[in-house]
């Protein structure tokens, strides 16, 4: 089955490849290990809710951001992609995820020392919702996403991309003990493997829109005769 571009599903695909939550799940359980069901929910929804806002906001005032620095669409696209191609590169490179680690949910370990609840809370925000949920990467593909969207009239489905990205980022951080016990590093180091194909592909796509967008207008700007 083909996915056109433009809908959610496209767009989903695109951003759970960058944006996915594993290489989070080390902190994430690391830093929730002994803390109350209904603290460790709410640290699920800080995170969650910082990871919305920013892609909204990346959404929203991308393009304005690009424009403000006069910064073409070609050119961001190019420099995206770069930048998703070699995260892609790293993500198929990678042994296992550098921040998982099944040591973190071992039955009978001490939690560690979490300080008060804003230490807490402030790190549900930093990192483990920036940079290790969303960062550089899923952020560029968001601004990339956006200029498509409002090109083909399908921002309300690149919305609800993002919403439902956050959507199963929050589940996986709510089972993220079990699919770790479940999974193990072998199956977590293979889902990252091949959501670092996907990204590479997206990158190489976007690579290539910018450099026919720029052929075009280069053969526009050629005198004829």
């Amino acid at each position: 089955m083909v996915i056109a571009q433009g809908t959610v599903q496209h767009y989903l695909l695109g951003l759970l490849a960058i944006g996915n939550n594993v290489s989070a799940l080390g902190a994430f359980l690391a830093h929730s290990r002994g803390l109350p069901r209904a603290k460790v929910r709410r640290i699920i929804l800080i995170s969650s809710g910082a990871c919305l806002a920013m892609l909204l906001l990346f959404l929203l005032l991308g393009p304005a951001i690009l424009g403000f620095f006069g910064i073409s669409i070609s050119s961001f696209q190019i420099a995206g992609g770069l930048l998703l191609g070699g995260l892609g590169l790293d993500m198929m490179k990678s042994r296992q995820p550098d921040d998982v680690e099944i040591k973190a949910v071992a039955a009978g370990t001490e939690p560690a020392d979490l300080g008060n609840d804003a230490h807490i809370y402030g790190f549900a925000v930093v990192p483990i919702a920036l940079p290790l949920t969303v960062g550089a990467g899923t952020f560029s593909a968001v601004i990339l996403f956006s200029y498509q969207a409002q090109s083909s009239g399908t921002v309300p489905a690149l919305v609800a991309a993002i919403g439902a990205l956050v959507v199963v980022n929050f589940v996986v951080f709510s089972f993220s003990a079990r699919i770790v016990r479940l999974v193990g590093d072998v199956g977590l180091s293979v889902f990252t493997k091949v959501m670092g194909m996907f990204t590479l592909a997206i990158g190489v796509e976007f690579i290539l829109r910018g450099l026919s967008t720029v052929y075009r207008q280069l053969n526009l700007a050629t005198p004829m005769g």
